[in-house]
């Protein structure tokens, strides 16, 4: 009998401690950066859903000088790829969106790379060469967790050298605690709210919202937060503020202290990182963790997007 989307999304929640080490090691043993792409220049990621947030991400990391793109986006306009080394990320490999655009492109960019976990896959076919994500993957569609974080490390990896994960028993165990206590319901918007790094971080935590429990979220910086979405709160909406790493954030915190006395619900977390790298993986941690216990104190079997067929049958007819 599979096992449920819901347990096996805590598995491989879990599986992340030996695999993310071990894919770092490979990573830099197996495919080293480029000189000609240090800090991404020359560059561009492509990528939908998570694997256009760990394209931002690295785009972020890069302070900008390499770019992340919508696949489709990209097809509409393949002129941007001239020249560039553009990353193709897609952990199925199978995205019509990421295929359409890499043969759009083919002519003009300096060189095509896949980053997938099907080396035999129609993108990896239409690319130049593959890095491939080896970590355990459940036979039953799931969230993404453990490719998320793997892509996240993969996409970093060619525009920087990976700093070694020393242990992340203790961030997990971090997160795991923090995550207790925080409930998310049905009729609640959870706003995910950060810059920088933590911004991509903020839209990773959405995605999860949307995808196992089907509920509302949204995602902002934390500037444009008290510009826009600030005047849409309730009382009873949770506000998860993201701190930046490895820098001071005063303006998360300043926005935490002002929605807490006055008496609405937020809850923020502090990653201990000292490297942005690890920040966002510890980052991710923490919103997993916050996800997963809430399916499971809902008593979710499975992740929202396999029980609503409909809009299942859409986003498969869209994608593929």
């Amino acid at each position: 009998m599979p096992m449920s989307s819901v347990r096996s999304m805590g598995e491989e929640i879990r599986h992340q401690l030996e695999d993310l080490p071990v894919y770092r090691d490979y990573l830099v043993s197996s495919h080293p950066s480029l000189r000609s792409e240090a800090w991404g220049r020359n560059c561009i990621f492509v990528g939908a859903g998570d694997s256009f947030i760990a394209s931002l991400a690295t785009e972020y990391l890069s302070q900008h000088l390499t770019r992340a793109m919508d696949p489709y986006e990209l097809s509409l306009d393949p002129t941007v790829a001239t020249d560039k080394h553009v990353y193709f990320v897609s952990v199925s490999g199978r995205t019509r969106g990421n295929i359409d655009a890499a043969q759009k492109v083919r002519r003009r960019a300096r060189r095509l790379t896949a980053i997938t976990a099907d080396v035999n896959s129609p993108l990896a076919a239409a690319c130049d060469d593959v890095i491939e994500l080896r970590v355990h993957k459940s036979p039953e569609p799931t969230p993404g967790t453990l490719s998320f974080t793997a892509s996240l490390l993969a996409c970093f990896s060619r525009i920087m050298r990976l700093p070694k994960f020393r242990n992340l028993e203790g961030p997990y165990e971090r997160a795991s605690g923090w995550s207790k206590d925080i409930g998310i319901t049905k009729d609640v918007t959870t706003y995910f709210v950060g810059s920088e790094l933590s911004y991509a971080i903020a839209m990773y935590g959405a995605a999860k919202v949307f995808e196992v429990l089907g509920s509302k979220a949204q995602y902002q910086r934390t500037e444009q937060f008290s510009h826009m979405e600030l005047f849409s709160l309730s009382r009873r909406d949770l506000i998860v503020i993201i701190q930046s790493g490895a820098k001071d954030d005063p303006k998360a915190q300043t926005l935490r202290k002002l929605l807490h006395e006055r008496g609405f619900t937020t809850a923020a977390f502090e990653t201990r990182a000292e490297t942005e790298v690890e920040h966002a993986i510890y980052s991710s941690l923490y919103l997993q963790l916050l996800v997963w216990r809430n399916a499971y104190r809902l008593g979710l079997e499975e992740a929202s997007f396999r029980l609503n067929t409909e809009l299942l049958q859409i986003s498969n007819s869209m994608i593929y």
